[in-house]
Parts: C-alpha cells; sequence; structure tokens
C-alpha cells in the first residue's frame, strides 16, 4: 500500500510538471482564442418570452437588471422582503416595457418561501428560465466583534440562499434544457477586503458554489445552461454603502460604478455565456497578478497600498448604520 501511495504521489507530481511546462502553449491558445472571438460576430441570444426570477430587485443593482432584462422582452419576478420597493420596481418595469412584471415579498433565506415563490411564478408567468441571485446584505455594525446575528444573516443571504435558489429552479432548467444562472458575488471574492471577513467569506462560497454547479452541467452535458458569476467592486447603488467609501478614500483605488452600467454589462455578458464577469476588468488583472506571487509577497503588495484605506475602513465602519437589504 505505501509502494502505490508514493506511485500515486509521483505520477500527481509529473501531471503537474508537465502541466506547469505547457502553460506558455495554453497561454497562446487562450489569446488565440480571445482574438478570434473578437473578430468573429455572433448575434445576442433572444430571450422574449422567458421568465426570469430577480432576487433583492427592489432597488438597486437587482433593479437595474431586472429592468434591463424587461427590455429585451423578458417577464420579470420581482423578489425581494421590501415589498413597497419591488412594486416601485415593478411599475418602473411597465413604463418600460409590455413584458409581465409581479412584485413578490419573499424572504429568500427560507427554503419554503423559494419553494413557494417558483409555484407562484410558473402559476403567473409560466417556468423559469433565468434566475439572478442577487440579494445580499454588507452589516457594517461593529466589524471587529460582530453580534452572531449579524453574522449569521450575511451567510443566510449572502450565500444560504444561493442553494436554496438552485434546488428550486434548476430542475426546471434541466428538463428544459435551458437557461441562465447568474450570481452576484464581489471582488472581495477574489480579492479580500480586511475587517469584513463574514461578507468576504460568503462571497468567497458564493463563487465556489457557482465554479461547482458549472462542472456539476458540463458533466452531465447540460450545454445550454449558463452559469454566469459577476464579481463587482463598489456600485454606487446604496447610499450608506457610497458615503462610506468615499469617507474611508476607498474610491481612491477605484470610482465608485454606476449600477445601470453593471447591469448592461451583466446582461449582455449572460447573453453571450460567459462564466465570469469581473468589473472593472483591472480586479482580474491585479487577481492573475497577484497569484503568480508567493503568499507574503502578496500581503506585502497589498499592505503597501491599501493598508492605510483598511485602518480608515476600521475606523468608520465602527460608527455605520446598517444598509437595508
Amino acid at each position: 500500500m505505501e509502494i502505490q501511495n508514493q506511485l500515486i504521489k509521483l505520477l500527481a507530481t509529473l501531471l503537474v510538471i508537465v502541466f506547469a511546462l505547457s502553460t506558455p502553449v495554453l497561454l497562446l491558445a487562450v489569446m488565440l482564442s480571445k482574438i478570434g472571438e473578437f473578430f468573429k460576430y455572433k448575434s445576442p441570444k433572444s430571450i422574449i418570452g422567458e421568465v426570469a426570477v430577480v432576487t433583492g430587485a427592489a432597488h438597486g443593482l437587482g433593479r437595474a437588471i431586472a429592468l434591463e432584462l424587461a427590455e429585451l422582452g423578458c417577464h420579470i419576478a420581482v423578489v425581494d422582503i421590501d415589498i413597497k420597493g419591488a412594486e416601485e420596481t415593478v411599475e418602473k418595469i411597465h413604463q418600460i416595457s409590455r413584458v409581465k412584471a409581479k412584485a413578490y415579498k419573499v424572504n429568500v433565506t427560507s427554503f419554503t418561501e423559494i419553494a413557494d415563490l417558483n409555484a407562484k411564478v410558473t402559476r403567473d408567468f409560466g417556468m423559469v428560465t433565468i434566475l439572478i441571485n442577487n440579494a445580499g446584505v454588507l452589516l457594517l455594525r461593529n466589524p471587529l466583534d460582530p453580534a452572531p446575528e449579524d453574522v449569521q444573516r450575511m451567510i443566510d443571504v449572502n450565500l444560504t440562499s444561493h442553494f436554496w435558489t438552485k434546488i428550486v429552479f434548476l430542475p426546471t432548467m434541466k428538463r428544459l434544457r435551458k437557461g441562465n444562472i447568474v450570481t452576484i458575488s464581489s471582488a472581495s471574492s477574489l480579492l479580500p477586503f480586511a475587517y469584513h471577513t463574514t461578507y468576504t467569506a460568503t462571497k468567497f462560497g458564493a463563487t465556489g458554489h457557482m465554479k461547482a454547479l458549472q462542472l456539476e452541467l458540463a458533466v452531465e452535458k447540460q450545454h445550454d445552461i449558463h452559469v454566469t458569476t459577476v464579481m463587482p467592486m463598489f456600485l454606487d447603488t446604496n447610499d450608506e454603502v457610497s458615503e462610506l467609501a468615499y469617507i474611508s478614500k476607498v474610491n481612491r483605488l477605484y470610482p465608485l460604478i454606476r449600477g445601470e452600467t453593471v447591469a448592461r454589462r451583466i446582461v449582455k455578458g449572460m447573453l453571450a455565456g460567459e462564466r465570469e464577469i469581473k468589473i472593472p476588468f483591472i480586479v482580474d488583472i491585479l487577481h492573475r497578478i497577484l497569484n503568480l506571487l508567493p503568499l507574503n509577497w502578496q500581503e506585502r503588495l497589498v499592505l503597501l497600498f491599501a493598508s492605510n484605506m483598511f485602518l480608515s475602513y476600521k475606523e468608520i465602519s465602527l460608527n455605520a448604520k446598517i444598509p437595508k437589504q
């Protein structure tokens, strides 16, 4: 048994070496592929008449995504715990489009409510083929010693809810052999943010969840169900977060991004079948460069450019209010 284990280790090591040696060839292939995609015209996928569920759509990015989808002819289930805001989103949809839209008050952390939502939307509009996991919370109260209920709420909304929506909505997509699942993660799942470990961990989990799901769909040859993970930096869609970003000088690293701009990019990427969308693109570049370095060097570089920002963020966060979901 010991000899067998040693042989397995040796084989694994050889495979890693072969992979490392072939990296330049793989990089060249990727570059040529990207160049080919740039010159190759591909008509956008039509979603006219399809049914989309958008969570956290009462305001902000969720509302902007719902409006983008509606303009393309998609019927929208506007889902949020804030029913008044959700109904306002529905009104805005009806102002720009003739598609069907309805507000649903749902606690996304409840599996039962998600299952009931599916039944209601199917009855009202038809089978759901587009799922946008947008609902999320960033609780700014006392990041050094958060209340247990705050930690649990972030985990439940930002991560656990994604498992419930997948369990409920994915089987229909598999039967139809088509669909789109979009998860709004965060740039913090690529470049961790100090003093918000819970939020960062939930976004790492959301990104990992989608990577694993993509593999499952590939194994099952469900090639027409597309999975897209979105990793944006700070957006201007929440007044308190925006104010905090300006005071702590986060915006000096990169200006806050308009929610409408991000929503447009998300829908465009979803229709093109993109698996990951990093906003802005500089996030992707920084992430790839840092990952080439040893861990201690990664930490040194991050502290060199961002330590003062982290300290300012820490100080201000202690007195910040909690944004609404």
